[in-house]
């Protein structure tokens, strides 16, 4: 409030956002547990070159909300670039609810943890980011729940993702990897369950270009009420050493048309396509694996 000239107003712990504000390479940015900081216009965002922390308590929340409750994302939200210090963000106890991007991560890998997503038009976008995304609920957020690509390895464990993508046009996933680059996250003991967007599968990679590959791990997830639970797709002799271990996949047929989805696994590409798909509970799909275009796979 005091250095913002008036793009911050407000007493604690109530504070209004009505511009972007850019937090420099040598700055620093705490947001003190219980804070409510509302976000008045559409540009309103924090963009972090430095280190930003907004650390609340499991019984202290610090909120992130918009004067205008749209699920199409009324205010920007946060954007996190590329620093020396990018790994000291940390978003914690927050609740961030009607932005465009709950968490949009471009080069760099801070950690959000213990936080509620909801209604955010995207939850997570990260582009050659590592983050550590940590026992948060994203829910329907208007696209994507975390979307990834150009060399993302993000650890993404012990989430609940529901409900996602309630535009519910095309396929966009609860968890998306893929396209562009080697994207090789770890995805470990979430739940993510859909029900209400047809279209909308559990966990979706997609490799392309034969210098492209990905050593994914999915493990100890519970998939269920989805579009289908996982698809490892390559193209162009991409290659997927992936590791789908320990998952309870069921229930995934939303969507009626049994032709086109409800597969519990599916892997469908070139013979470079090589998961290892071991140990996982797969009941109540319309299909258990499929296996498509001369993938090989190793099922045990």
């Amino acid at each position: 409030v005091t250095n913002s000239s008036g793009v911050v107003t407000g007493t604690f712990p109530n504070y209004s956002i009505n511009q972007k504000i850019t937090v420099a390479p040598n700055d620093r940015v705490n947001v003190l547990a219980g804070s409510i900081v509302t976000f008045a216009t559409t540009t309103g965002q924090f963009e972090v070159n430095g280190i930003f922390k907004a650390i609340g308590t499991p019984t202290d929340s610090i909120i992130f909300t918009s004067t205008t409750e749209d699920s199409t994302g009324y205010y920007y939200g946060f954007l996190f670039n590329a620093s020396p210090s990018d790994t000291a963000s940390i978003i914690s106890f927050a609740r961030i609810y009607y932005a465009d991007y709950g968490m949009r991560c471009i080069g760099a890998s801070p950690t959000m943890s213990n936080s509620y997503i909801f209604k955010c038009n995207r939850g997570f976008n990260l582009s050659s980011s590592n983050m550590k995304i940590l026992n948060n609920v994203i829910e329907r957020c208007y696209e994507h729940g975390i979307t990834m690509t150009l060399g993302s390895s993000p650890l993404i464990e012990s989430n609940t993702l529901a409900n996602n993508n309630t535009r519910g046009v095309s396929a966009l996933n609860q968890i998306s990897i893929g396209l562009q680059g080697n994207n090789s996250p770890i995805i470990r003991n979430n739940i993510i369950y859909g029900g209400t967007s047809v279209p909308t599968g559990g966990i979706s990679l997609w490799v392309s270009g034969a210098t492209s590959f990905s050593n994914t791990i999915i493990e100890g997830n519970e998939i269920y009420n989805n579009a289908f639970g996982i698809t490892l797709l390559s193209s162009s002799n991409g290659i997927i050493n992936a590791m789908v271990k320990n998952n309870i996949i069921y229930n995934n047929k939303v969507n009626p048309n049994a032709q086109v989805s409800g597969s519990g696994i599916n892997v469908n590409g070139s013979p470079t396509n090589q998961p290892v798909i071991t140990q996982n509970e797969i009941y109540g799909n319309w299909w258990g694996i499929t296996i498509q275009n001369g993938t090989t796979v190793q099922v045990g």
